[in-house]
Parts: C-alpha cells; structure tokens; sequence
C-alpha cells in the first residue's frame, strides 16, 4: 500500500529566507529510510514563503501519526513558521 505524509509550512519567521534552499540540499543529499519512495518540497505560487513537503511511503501499514523523519522536520521547521503535518491513503473503488 502507498501513502503519503505532507508537512506544510506557513513561513513567517524571520531569517526564512534560504531555508527553503538548505532543506533541498540536505534531502537531496540523500534520505535512505526503508519503504521510502520519493521526497518532495512545493513552493506556493502566491506566497512564495510557504511550503509544503511531501513524503510518500510503500509499506504495508501507514502510520496514523506519521513518520519519525516526519516528526524530525516538523519539529524543524517550527521555528520558520506554522506547521501541519498530515498522513493521507489513496482511496479506492472496490
């Protein structure tokens, strides 16, 4: 089963700028966590301070509360602004 975490933040901090550009490079430097498919950081095309990242996941059971690393930059980026971390599944016709 697939599923997918997503971390928004709603930046207001000061000294936010660049943070946005650090995170890509630590991400892209390489996240190796079991059943973890791809990462992703959006920009908001209207308010450019905001992001959201996007985890999404292969294993057999989500997490209600989400992800460890998850939680590690949720705890993060709380000091850039507000936080809201979700865990959605796909749903399906059956």
């Amino acid at each position: 089963m697939e599923w997918l975490e997503t971390i928004k933040v709603r930046g207001g901090a000061s000294g936010y700028q660049g943070a946005d550009t650090e995170l890509l490079k630590q991400l892209d430097a390489g996240i190796k966590i079991p059943g973890l498919i791809k990462v992703s950081i959006y920009a908001n095309v209207s308010l450019p301070n905001d992001l959201m990242i996007t985890l999404v996941w292969s294993k057999e059971t989500p997490q209600a509360r989400g992800s460890d690393i998850a939680h590690s930059l949720e705890r993060e980026l709380k000091q850039y602004g507000l936080v809201d971390h979700s865990v959605w599944i796909e749903k399906t016709a059956e």
